[in-house]
């Protein structure tokens, strides 16, 4: 299977094409729209039918649906970059379980995901960095299948990849970028290998920490987060900030000490205020996991028996992440795509984006 897989790959390099590095670092419009084409693929034909075609990049593999109603397809492009792009949402109850399974793990674990198989993963090294759990799963379900595809372009010639997802792939892409930069790191994937990666429409994928950790890894062009500012989806999962997601040193720590200090009755307003202020966030962070992590991962397990459910990282202040490119929906934009009750993703599908994103520069560096 391997053999054919290569002669396929073989069949789209020149003759006498040897390794090179073609991908550049910045916001390139050209080729941000061209990977749109590609993940709008993703799609039923009735979906992308408004779509063009990708002008410069052919597929030649789509994986099997696995995790949580998980796919990516391989494509290679012509100037010989290869393309990893990661499938959305989908309209099943079981693709947008692995969004609401919401809550947060630390970045650096194990997930049982059956009783033979553990997915080691490193995707930050602060401990202190955390991400969402149900995109987590679905990255340890679809890294099985890229890493010998991607053993397999390398072993072709090619050295450059990109990662492409939009919406829910969009999510799944910035964990697995971190996954493929650790692995490379460890050793276990080869140093010249160049990704790049483009985060479109994408909902919050972890904490401030893993984002802190994330955009230095990616740091100098090679790494964008692409959001329409009409659209709701990035502004997903809810966030919610307590006095425990602050930097161990913080004023925080140091308040109930603060107040205690202060003279009667301000001592007592004060402890009053700060409690009312501190305590309700910090039970909704207590039901935010309750529901949206054992709760789900119930619901998880019904799909996968074996699956054994990781202990939670106490927070869910989720935030937006890496090197953002904005789209922005001025009136003229409006006009074409005007909010709307019946359509809550009227802004969030590929053809608002390509519309935004052929307003910008051609190639820049933010």
């Amino acid at each position: 299977m391997r053999s054919i897989f290569l002669c396929l790959i073989g069949c789209l390099l020149p003759a006498g094409y040897a390794a090179a590095q073609h991908l550049r670092p910045g916001f390139d419009k050209a080729e941000y729209i061209e990977l749109l084409k590609v993940c709008a693929r993703h799609g039923s034909a009735d979906y992308v039918k408004n779509i063009p075609e990708p002008e410069h990049s052919v597929m030649v593999y789509r994986s099997p649906v696995v995790g949580l109603e998980n796919r990516w397809d391989l494509w290679i492009r012509d100037d010989k970059v290869a393309i990893l792009s990661i499938r959305g949402t989908t309209a099943s109850q079981v693709s947008w379980l692995a969004n609401f399974y919401a809550a947060m793990v630390p970045a650096k674990g194990t997930l049982q995901l059956s009783r033979a198989e553990r997915f080691a993963y490193n995707l930050a090294d602060d401990p202190k960095a955390a991400v969402h759990v149900g995109w987590l799963f679905s990255t340890a379900y679809l890294s099985r299948d890229i890493l010998p595809r991607l053993d397999s372009v390398y072993r072709s010639g090619i050295r450059d990849v990109v990662i492409i997802g939009h919406s829910q792939g969009g999510a799944i892409a910035y964990l697995l970028t971190a996954h493929l930069y650790r692995l490379q790191q460890q050793g276990l994937l080869p140093p010249d290998i160049r990704f790049k990666t483009y985060c479109s429409a994408s909902p919050k994928p972890g904490n401030l920490y893993f984002a802190y950790d994330y955009e230095r890894m990616t740091r100098g062009g090679w790494a964008y987060n692409v959001v329409n500012t009409a659209d709701w989806v990035p502004e997903t999962p809810v966030s919610i900030q307590t006095t425990s997601d602050y930097n161990r040193t913080n004023l925080f720590a140091i308040a109930p000490d603060l107040i205690r200090k202060l003279k009667f009755p301000m001592n007592w307003i004060g402890k009053y205020a700060y409690g009312r202020l501190n305590n309700p966030v910090k039970r909704i962070q207590r039901r935010y996991e309750r529901y949206l992590g054992r709760m789900a991962a119930r619901q998880v397990k019904k799909h996968f028996p074996d699956y054994v459910p990781p202990a939670y990282y106490p927070s869910s202040d989720y935030v937006r992440t890496g090197n953002t490119i904005v789209l922005y929906a001025d009136p003229a934009y409006y006009k074409l795509y005007p909010d709307s009750k019946n359509n809550i993703f009227i802004h969030h599908f590929f053809e608002p984006y390509i519309y935004l994103a052929r307003q910008l520069p051609d190639r820049f560096i933010p």
